[in-house]
Parts: C-alpha cells; sequence; structure tokens
C-alpha cells in the first residue's frame, strides 16, 4: 500500500519547504486572494515549480490538484499555504452527507488518496470492518476531509515500493475528490517489466481497496493515479 510510506517521505519533504508557520503564511496567502476577489481584479497565475508539484503527490494529491494549488498560491513558503488552500477550496464538498452510504469493495487493488488515517495507527480484522471504519470516521482538522477510500492488507507482509512495515491488518483510510472513478496505484497482477525493477513484489498486488459512497451511486474501475506504477 504505497501511500503511507511515500506519504512518510511526504512528510519529511514538506518539512524541508516550511518558512513560514501554517497561520501566518496560509491565511496571508488566502486574504490576499480574497482581497483580489473582492476587488474585481484579475488575480495572478503563477507557474508552478516542478518539484513542489511532485511534493504535494507524494502528500496524496493528484497533479492538477498540485498545479491548482501551486498556481492560484505561488511557490513561497510550501508547502503549508498550498495544503491549507487545497483543505479550504474542497471544505465544502467535504462535508459529511447525511446520504447513506454503502462500501464497493476490489480485491488486488491500491486506490490512491489522502490519507485521513495510517494503516499503522488502524488495524482491523477484514475489508468489511475496515470499510466500516471509513463509514464511521468522522473528518478532523486541518483538513476536515472525510473517508471516502480505504486500502487493507489481507497479508501477513503486504507488498509496497517504498520504505516501511505493511503487516496484516492495516487499514488505511483515504479521501479522494471523485470517489465514483477512483485513482487507481495498482490494480491485478503486477507486470513482468515492473517485477524486474522490483525483485520483491509478488505476482498479485496484496492490498484489497474499496470506495464509500452514496447509496445508489456507481463507480467505476477508475483511472491511473498520478503514482501508478512507482
Amino acid at each position: 500500500m504505497r501511500l503511507g510510506p511515500r506519504r512518510t517521505f511526504a512528510v519529511a519533504w514538506l518539512s524541508l519547504c516550511q518558512g513560514l508557520s501554517w497561520i501566518s503564511s496560509s491565511s496571508a496567502s488566502l486574504r490576499q486572494l480574497q482581497l483580489w476577489s473582492n476587488s474585481g481584479e484579475s488575480k495572478p497565475s503563477f507557474r508552478p515549480d516542478p518539484k513542489l508539484v511532485e511534493g504535494l503527490i507524494q502528500a496524496g494529491f493528484t497533479r492538477a490538484q498540485a498545479a491548482q494549488a501551486l498556481q492560484a498560491i505561488g511557490n513561497e513558503n510550501c508547502c503549508e499555504p498550498q495544503l491549507k488552500y487545497l483543505f479550504e477550496t474542497t471544505r465544502k464538498a467535504n462535508q459529511s452527507s447525511v446520504q447513506e452510504k454503502t462500501c464497493h469493495t476490489f480485491e488486488h487493488t491500491d486506490f490512491d488518496g489522502y490519507a485521513v488515517v495510517w494503516g499503522s495507527a488502524n488495524f482491523k480484522t477484514s475489508p468489511e470492518d475496515c470499510c466500516q471504519s471509513c463509514k464511521e470516521y468522522v473528518p478532523q482538522p486541518p483538513s476536515y476531509f472525510p473517508c471516502n477510500i480505504w486500502v487493507w492488507c489481507g497479508h501477513e507482509k503486504c507488498f509496497a515500493p517504498a520504505a516501511g512495515v505493511f503487516e496484516y491488518g492495516q487499514c488505511w483510510l483515504k479521501y479522494q475528490e471523485h470517489p465514483t472513478n477512483p485513482q487507481v496505484n495498482m490494480k491485478g497482477s503486477y507486470s513482468t517489466e515492473y517485477r524486474r525493477t522490483h525483485p520483491t513484489a509478488p505476482e498479485m498486488i496484496d492490498w484489497t481497496a474499496g470506495v464509500v459512497i452514496a447509496l445508489g451511486d456507481q463507480v467505476t474501475n477508475g483511472t491511473w493515479s498520478s503514482r501508478s506504477h512507482w
């Protein structure tokens, strides 16, 4: 399950980019955006630094979301203001719905997403229990993202192409912007070429993943994520 260790890397990477505090830097940037909006002037569009785009992808966002934040906020003081921008601009969509939710499960699958709860802190004995954990998750600050994606390890050890220990029962709770068309890291079997560059990879993806969506909504087979096949 690759989000955990990659996000671990992202936390270290993001710490190198912190120039100002979360409140002062991000709030100032967002206030400036509000001033431009209120004045009727066109707000500037910044050119995203490719390295910062990759860093935000490491944190669990899509390439499009990373570019959007950097275009809106700029590259300075990355990445707390940019993360705050992503949190706040999606806050309305992230509010918990009163609609009844249902689980959709995909075997041999690893879904991408921003981790709201790490698997190392959330062990469940079955994919059903993992999905229920996602359904019951209460959004927390600073993101207030709900859980609509979960990924569960059903083997003694689960392979991930990054450093870390991934073991039976780990249940990763995540958020994606469009869970009915989930972003997929890996699905089915690893290719011969992939296993050549990752010799410890098994034949099939170890993980079981799923989405939590409104009852009656349909879910697609998904689309490849910005981190697929890493």
